[in-house]
C-alpha cells in the first residue's frame, strides 16, 4: 500500500500497512507534521487534505467535526490522527516546516574572565633512554602534572603522535582529565559548543575557547516535536511505548550531531577539535537526552533522577566531538525548573546582585525565580503552549506568515513574521490581539467576547469582525490566501486565560512567600523567545505580568543560551551555575491552599 505526500512542489512516496494510522505513517516516515498533542485529537493541528483515495480512509470522525470547519471539510480535509489507511491515498500537508521557524538565537551579553575548563598545554618532553624509560603516559602524565590516567583510545595512538613530533606535542585536559594529544603546538585551536535543548527548538553556540569569541550559531525545531509540544505528551509517548526513551534521546543526540557537522562543514574546522559541551534545558529534556526515565517528574512528588551538575563522555552519549570530550550538564532545581532557569539566572547577575529582581520564563511551563545575592525563591506554573500558539484554533509557531502584531486603531492592522501573506497566529500575536480587543470593547473584561449588536453601538467595523465559527463567537483578524477566516475565537481567550493567570499567580505567591512588594523589585528579566517578543504594554494590559512592572523590563533573549555560554568559556560561571542551584529554595505551587485562590483572582483581565 502506498501513501503519497505532497507539500509544494515535493511528492514523498511511503509504503504503509493497510490499517495504520496516517500520523503514525507520516511520522515513521520523518515526515514533517505539526501535532501538538502527539495524536491524542485534542489540538486540531494535524490537518492534511486528501487529494485522491477519499474511498480508502475511514469516514470522519466526531473528533474531527469538532476541530475542522464545515469549509475545511467540504475542502477534503482530516486530521492524520483520526485517519486509518485502508488503500493507496494521496494527501497534501500544508506548508508549514521548521525552516520557516523564527528562533531566538541571541541572549544577554556575555561578560567575564576567559577561564574555561579546556586546558591546553604545550610540551617539549624528554625523550626516553635506557636511563630514562619513563612510559609514554608517564610522560603526558607528568607534563600536565596530572595523576588521571589517560584513556585508551588516546593510549592507542600515543607512541605514533610522540615520534613522529620529536616528543612535541600539545595536551588538552579538561579538569585534570587528558582528554588529547595533539602534534606540534596547537594551543590556539580549541572549541566548544553551548546547547540549549528547548521543548520547542533547539539552539547551539560554537565558541572558540581561546579567544572567546562565538564563531557561529545554529538553530532548529526541536525533532521531538513531531510527538507532541509539551512534554507531558513527549512523557507520555516514553511511558506508553517500550522504546519510547530510546526513540527521545535517538532523535535529540542525532539532532545535536547535525548541529555538529553544520559547524564543522561551514566553518572548516576539525571536530577533534571541539572538546566540551555545555548544556541546559528544562528537566525532561536533559532527562531525554541522558535517556533517563522522566515518567517520575511528571507526577507527584514530580522526582528527577538527577539535579546536580553532570559531566559525561561525549562518545558515551554517542555525540560527535573529540572522543575524549566531555558533555556538562548544569544542574536542575526540581522537576520543572531545570538546567535552563539556572542559566538564564546565571546570565541575568541577579544572583550576584543587592538589588531584588523577577526572571520569568515564558513557556509552557512558566518558571518563575525572585530574589537577589541573599536567596532566590522559584516556581512552575503549567502555563500550557497557548503562548507558542499550541491549542489555539488558528494558533501557529514563529514561523512565517503567522501575525506577529497587532493594533486595532479604529481597525485592525497586523503584520506578520516574513512579510507573507497570514497563516495563522503566534503567540506575540494573540497577546496583541487580547489585549487590542479589551482596549476597543471588543472583549470585557472577564473574557467575553461582545455581542455584535452590542459592539455596533461602539464601533461599527469591527462589529462586522464577530463572526460565528462552527457555533462559537469569534473576532476575525484577516484572511489566508485561500479566503479562509483567520480569528481568535472565544476558545482561545480562555485559553490564554487560564496561560497568563498561571504565570501571574506564580508571580504573586513569590512575592507573597517573600514578603517583597511590587515597588521593591527592581528589574524584570524576562526570558526566552517569547518573552523577547511580546509587547511589554499588552503583555501587562491582559495581566500577564503585574502592571506595576511595565517600565522594569528587561528582556534577556535566550538566557538559558547565554548561560550555558558563560558556564562553557568560564570555571568561574560553571560553578556560579552550582552555586544558584544550592541558592535556590523552590516552591511547590500544588501543595499551596492559597495558589487556587489567587489564580482564580489572577483569571480576570
Amino acid at each position: 500500500m502506498k501513501v503519497w505526500v505532497q507539500r509544494g512542489r515535493d511528492i514523498v512516496q511511503i509504503d504503509a500497512r493497510k490499517g495504520d494510522n496516517m500520523l503514525k505513517i507520516l511520522k515513521s516516515a520523518k515526515v514533517d507534521i505539526l501535532s501538538s498533542c502527539n495524536g491524542k485529537g485534542f489540538c486540531g493541528k494535524c490537518k492534511v487534505r486528501v487529494l485522491d483515495g477519499k474511498g480508502n480512509i475511514n469516514d470522519i470522525t466526531l473528533t474531527e467535526i469538532d476541530h475542522l470547519s464545515s469549509v475545511e471539510r467540504a475542502s477534503g480535509y482530516r486530521l492524520a490522527c483520526c485517519v486509518e489507511v485502508e488503500g493507496d491515498i494521496k494527501i497534501e500537508i500544508p506548508g508549514i516546516n521548521g525552516r520557516d521557524a523564527k528562533i531566538l538565537v541571541s541572549g544577554a551579553e556575555v561578560k567575564g574572565i576567559l577561564n574555561p575548563i579546556v586546558k591546553k598545554t604545550f610540551a617539549h618532553l624528554p625523550r626516553p633512554t635506557v636511563s630514562d624509560q619513563r612510559s609514554d603516559m608517564t610522560r603526558v602524565m607528568e607534563g600536565i602534572n596530572s595523576n588521571s590516567p589517560v584513556g585508551l583510545d588516546i593510549l592507542q595512538h600515543l607512541p605514533k603522535t610522540l615520534r613522529d613530533n620529536d616528543f612535541k606535542v600539545t595536551i588538552t585536559s579538561i579538569e585534570d582529565n587528558v582528554v588529547s594529544v595533539e602534534g606540534g603546538n596547537t594551543g590556539k585551536i580549541m572549541y566548544g559548543v553551548a546547547v540549549d535543548i528547548g521543548t520547542t527548538t533547539v539552539v547551539g553556540y560554537l565558541i572558540d575557547l581561546a579567544t572567546g569569541m562565538q564563531v557561529d550559531v545554529y538553530s532548529a525545531l526541536n525533532a521531538q516535536k513531531a510527538y507532541g509540544d509539551d512534554v507531558i505528551s513527549r512523557t507520555d509517548f516514553t511511558v506508553e511505548n517500550p522504546d519510547g526513551l530510546s526513540v527521545m534521546k535517538d532523535l535529540t543526540v542525532s539532532q545535536i550531531n547535525d548541529m555538529m557537522d553544520y559547524f564543522w562543514r561551514k566553518n572548516d574546522i576539525d571536530r577533534n577539535h571541539i572538546y566540551q559541551m555545555v548544556v541546559v534545558g528544562n528537566t525532561i529534556m536533559v532527562h531525554l537526552l541522558l535517556g533517563l526515565p522522566v515518567e517520575h517528574i511528571a507526577v507527584s512528588p514530580f522526582v528527577p533522577v538527577i539535579s546536580q551538575r553532570y559531566r559525561i563522555k561525549a562518545k558515551d552519549l554517542g555525540i560527535s566531538i573529540n572522543k575524549g570530550g566531555y558533555i556538562y550538564i548544569l544542574p536542575c532545581v526540581a522537576g520543572y525548573i531545570g538546567a535552563d532557569t539556572i542559566g538564564a539566572i546565571l546570565a541575568s547577575g541577579m544572583a550576584e546582585n543587592e538589588e531584588i529582581s523577577l526572571l520569568v520564563d515564558i513557556g509552557t511551563n512558566g518558571e518563575i525565580a525572585l530574589g537577589n545575592k541573599d536567596g532566590i525563591l522559584a516556581c512552575s506554573t503549567a502555563a500550557g503552549p497557548a503562548f507558542e500558539g499550541a491549542h489555539i484554533r488558528h494558533g501557529l509557531g514563529g514561523v512565517k506568515g503567522a501575525i506577529n502584531k497587532i493594533v486595532i486603531d479604529g481597525d485592525v492592522k497586523y503584520t506578520t513574521i516574513g512579510g507573507t501573506s497570514p497563516r495563522g497566529i503566534c503567540g506575540s500575536g494573540i497577546v496583541d490581539g487580547i489585549s487590542q480587543m479589551l482596549l476597543s470593547k471588543v472583549l470585557e473584561p472577564y473574557g467575553r467576547i461582545r455581542d455584535k449588536e452590542d459592539l455596533k453601538k461602539i464601533n461599527q467595523k469591527l462589529a462586522e469582525r464577530i463572526i460565528d465559527i462552527d457555533g462559537e463567537p469569534a473576532f476575525k483578524l484577516a484572511e489566508d490566501e485561500r479566503g479562509r477566516d483567520i480569528a481568535i475565537c472565544q476558545r482561545d481567550i480562555r485559553e490564554v486565560q487560564l496561560a497568563k493567570g498561571a504565570i501571574c499567580a506564580g508571580i504573586q505567591i513569590l512575592l507573597k512567600e517573600s514578603g517583597v512588594t511590587h515597588d521593591r523589585v527592581d528589574r524584570v528579566y524576562l526570558a526566552g523567545g517569547f518573552g523577547n517578543y511580546i509587547d511589554y504594554n499588552n503583555a501587562c494590559n491582559i495581566g500577564l505580568i503585574p502592571k506595576q512592572f511595565t517600565d522594569k523590563i528587561l528582556p534577556i533573549g535566550n538566557g538559558a543560551g547565554a548561560g550555558a555560554k558563560m558556564a562553557l568559556l568560564s570555571e568561574e560561571y560553571m560553578d556560579g551555575a552550582t552555586k544558584i542551584h544550592n541558592m535556590i529554595e523552590y516552591i511547590e505551587l500544588s501543595t499551596r491552599p492559597d495558589f487556587q485562590e489567587v489564580f482564580v483572582d489572577c483569571l480576570a483581565f
